[in-house]
């Protein structure tokens, strides 16, 4: 009895998990436009030394200076709330 109960505690594990993988199989391949894109032109529309800075700073910079804002935002809420003084 007790090994029915493990069995079918690993029922959503396994679920979980079938749903996660077997989609993968038969995914079809990622297209590559944009891959490609980014390789030809990265470096040249950005003047980034690599094509990693390239993204990350070149394309990417107003995405990760908002979510630095958001961040900053998050954590002064945060101790605003946790200070406890008066």
């Amino acid at each position: 009895m007790k090994t029915l109960r493990r069995a079918l505690g690993l029922l959503p594990f396994l679920a979980v998990a079938a749903a996660v993988l077997v989609p993968l199989v038969w995914m079809p391949e990622a297209p590559t436009a944009l891959r490609d894109y980014c390789v030809r032109r990265g470096v040249v529309e950005t003047g980034a030394p690599n094509l990693v800075s390239a993204v990350y700073l070149g394309w990417r910079a107003y995405d990760t200076l908002g979510e630095t804002i958001v961040l900053l935002l998050a954590v002064t809420g945060a101790l605003y709330l946790l200070g406890g003084r008066e």
